[in-house]
Parts: C-alpha cells; structure tokens; sequence
C-alpha cells in the first residue's frame, strides 16, 4: 500500500524530490546575526512563535533576535505584536530566565491580562505563543592581582566556562595561562568589556592604593558584581578613601566584602573556593545552606519514615 507523505508527517513536495520549505533564507539570516552578536559579546533574546492560532499574520517557526535598545533582527508579524514582543523580550533579558508567553490580538491598549499574557491592543484578532530565550556573553571574571588566589581562581573559573581577564602590573602569560586577557596597567581596563556580565575580585593582599585605584574606576562602570578580599579594618579604610573622593553610600553597596562564604578558608585554594562559591550564589540566587539543610537530612527522613510505619503496624496489631 503506497503512504501519502503529508499523512505521514513529512514535508509535501512541489515538484520531483524538492520539499516546501518556509523559512530556509530566515534561518541563515537568524543563525548569521545570532552568531555575530555572540562574537561581540552582546546580549540578546530569542524570540520565536511556537503556536499561532486565528487570525494572525504570524506563522509558527518566526523568529526574530531583540537587542536591549528595542532594536529587533528578523520579523515575527509587524506592527500588531511587535511592541508586545519588545515588551516580553525585553523583560525576559531583565529577569534572565526564558519564557513562553501568549499573545492576544484584541483589546483597545497594551497590557497584560496574566503573568504570561499580553493583550495586544489591536483588533487583529487571533492568540500567538511566543517562546523567548535570552542570551548573554559569558561571565567575565576580572582578577585583580598577581597570587597565588587569583592564580588558583584563573584555574577555576576557566573549567566553569568563565572568560578570564587578569590584571597585575606584573601579571604574565606565565603565571595566568588559562587567562583569556592580560593587563598590566589601569588605562588598557577600558579595552575590554566591563558590564553587567562582568565580576571583579580584587585580591591584591594589602596593596590599597592598588584596590583604590581599581575600585574607582570599576564603580564608574555598569559592573554586575565587585568582590573585594580583605579584613574589615582594610576595607573600612579603603571605603573611606573613596568616600572622601566623592563615591556615595549606594556607590560602595556594590562592592561585597570581606568577599566570599564563611567555610572556615585558610589556604590560598581554599579563599579561591570560597569567593567562588559567594560568586556562584548570587548569580544562580542560592541560600549558601548546607544542601542537607535545603533538602533535608536523608537519615532523620528514613527513621521518620520507618517509624510511623511501625507505629501504624503496631496500632493495626492492638486494634
């Protein structure tokens, strides 16, 4: 018995062998843009219709590339949903987190109906699923100083897929071979991506002037996180240098220290491990609790378990 392809779920032809393919040229077009915004280290959010159902211009497999400034590479349907689109896009870049989101093609203004349903504000009529992914650079871990510490986090940070950008006077290819950039005076900081992608940690063992330095140029920037290693008493002065410089009180909240986790560290790889895991915490919104403490201890659980299941043997035996 001869199978009807478009039964069974293939693409139909046109003509001998040669399939109807939608969006062959948007696909170059999208994977070409996509791939370059990368190479620049740009962040954007992918927005694609996964379902579109009524009237709408919009077809399933659109796609379309939003930048932060409301810029949009691609087409996803015109003007009908295109400021909808900028608005979840843009929200999804903000928050980080992907999302699917329902458009609905009527009411008299934009506004959302729901946690992930927009009205549209047009009378075009229909409902459209947009699925929306936000890309980001990769996390650029900026060291400051030539230690052991710094050397140890340049280890680390390159096997979690951090870029690694490591600044001393006397830094080396040497000495930092996992770095992605050397730097060895304060002026070239302004030749490599500072953001809201980057974190700094000044480990630079007592050289405040260095620290000084450093920190009021990166707090002049859109830094995502500053992690300063020092005593209390070191940091208070520091924050008083700057202070006296014009920084404000809102200026210096952005810098964390003592930097890191209390794990007891001592030893240089242990410091390393705890900036680390602060770092790590707050970019994936963790508690820094022991993981029994999240989850709860599988023993005391099992006992819990067992014991009532006695307790409702025995109850059974006595009744």
């Amino acid at each position: 018995m001869s199978i009807n392809n478009s039964q069974a779920g293939e693409p139909r032809s046109s003509g001998a062998g040669i399939p109807v393919i939608r969006f062959e040229e948007d696909m170059h077009s999208f994977i070409s843009a996509a791939s370059e915004l990368i190479n620049q280290e740009r962040e954007f959010a992918v927005v694609m219709v996964i379902r579109s159902h009524g009237s709408s211009a919009v077809k399933v497999g659109a796609k379309a590339i939003v930048l932060p400034d409301g810029r949009v590479i691609g087409w996803l349907g015109g003007w009908c949903s295109e400021n909808a689109v900028l608005t979840a896009a843009l929200e999804a870049l903000e928050k980080g987190t992907p999302r699917i989101v329902r458009l609905v093609m009527r009411g008299e203004e934009l506004r959302k109906i729901g946690e992930d349903v927009i009205e549209v504000g047009t009378p075009c009529g229909g409902e459209v699923d947009i699925y929306i992914e936000p890309v980001y650079p990769r996390l650029q871990l900026l060291l400051v100083g030539d230690n052991e510490v710094t050397r140890i986090l340049s280890k680390i940070g390159k096997i979690l897929g951090y870029k690694i950008a490591a600044y001393d006077m006397m830094a080396t290819r040497e000495k930092f071979p996992e770095a992605d950039v050397i730097i060895n005076s304060p002026s070239s900081l302004e030749k490599i991506r500072i953001d809201r992608n980057t974190i700094a940690v000044l480990a630079t063992m007592g050289k405040t002037w260095v620290d000084e330095e450093i920190l009021g140029r990166l707090l002049k920037t859109d830094i995502g996180l500053i992690e300063l290693v020092s005593s209390v008493r070191r940091a208070q002065e520091i924050f008083r240098l700057l202070l006296k410089k014009g920084y404000r009180e809102e200026d210096l909240r952005k810098i964390r220290t003592p930097a890191g986790i209390d794990i007891g560290a001592i030893s240089p790889g242990e410091i390393a491990i705890s900036v680390l895991s602060e770092i790590i915490m707050i970019r994936r919104g963790g508690g820094g609790r022991s993981m029994r403490e999240v989850r709860g201890d599988p023993l005391e659980l099992l006992l819990q378990e067992l014991g009532e299941k006695l307790y409702a043997t025995e109850a059974k035996a006595k009744s």
